[in-house]
């Protein structure tokens, strides 16, 4: 047998890139018992096929880590999108976005698109508001060609976009690399968002060895698999102060003597970020109650 990762499926079929060739596959039957779908960038174990019949897919190896929505496995960075403007930044996704990547212990980076359109003051402010997470941020421009060098540079391994709808997703996958020309959208005057363009998950090959993959959105991205004690353990800046809280199970709302609320009102964690926890931590608080 050979060992491969699937880097794209389309119904039944799998393309599995091995060491020499990608080979179209079908997964065998008897993978139905384990409960367990193969995804892109799942490592596999194949039978190449022949000239009349496709290979099978005889094992999928083990996961370091499965997102749902999209279906991809074995993701090594989250790069997490936002628009310096058009659309308006939505912070609140973001910070899910980066909350769910150190929950799926997958490494997050921020990408700040659209760079050309807002002013310098403009842009500090948002950098700002991800200063304290220590997060590799990089600000790019795919218009204006800037910064998209040094964040194709930094990729390793299996790279997956996430963001709003019009930041420029497929833009900046075009932009990594040329051989891929991915549909982009408009968009929308009347909503201020954009449209989705992409029909199916695809492993793309970027750069020295990196692989990237264009995700459909996390627009409706749900957190509810995370207890209302462990969301504050998905923030890095507030790792750093929290054994300095006066109780252990502080959940850094009302709490007395609550160090993270001291870092907030010392400047050493963004307020809004700060205020946005709270909100994700009262919608944890009553999904508990349903």
């Amino acid at each position: 047998m050979m060992r491969g990762t699937i880097i794209k499926g389309v119904g039944s079929f799998y393309d599995v890139l091995t060491k020499d060739d990608t080979i179209r596959c079908r997964a065998r039957g008897r993978l139905r018992t384990t409960g367990i779908v193969p995804a892109v960038g799942d490592n596999v174990l194949i039978k190449p096929g022949s000239d009349v019949h496709e290979g099978s897919i005889e094992e999928i190896l083990p996961r370091r880590n499965y997102m749902k929505r999209p279906a991809v496995a074995n993701v090594d960075n989250l790069i997490v999108v936002m628009a310096a403007a058009e659309p308006m930044p939505d912070l609140l996704l973001v910070d899910k976005l980066l909350v769910y990547a150190e929950y799926m212990d997958i490494a997050p980076l921020i990408a700040i698109n659209k760079i050309d359109l807002v002013e310098d003051d403009e842009l500090d402010k948002l950098k700002k508001e991800y200063l304290h997470t220590e997060y590799p941020s990089y600000c790019i421009s795919v218009k204006e060609e800037l910064g998209i060098e040094k964040l194709m540079k930094d990729l390793r391994g299996i790279s997956a976009l996430a963001g709003q709808s019009g930041v420029g997703k497929s833009s900046i996958i075009n932009a990594l690399s040329s051989d891929h020309n991915l549909e982009t959208g408009e968009i929308s005057k009347k909503l201020n968002r954009g449209k989705h363009t992409t029909r199916h998950v695809e492993l793309l090959t970027i750069g020295d060895g990196g692989m990237i993959v264009d995700t459909p959105g996390f627009s409706q991205l749900n957190l509810s698999q995370i207890m209302t004690e462990e969301l504050s353990e998905n923030y890095p800046e507030f790792r750093r102060h929290k054994n300095k809280c006066r109780f252990i199970s502080c959940l850094h709302d009302q709490e007395p003597e609550c160090a993270i609320r001291e870092a907030v009102d010392a400047g050493l964690i963004s307020k809004g970020r700060y205020q946005r926890y709270l909100r994700l931590l009262s919608d944890l608080s009553k999904q508990r109650w349903y």
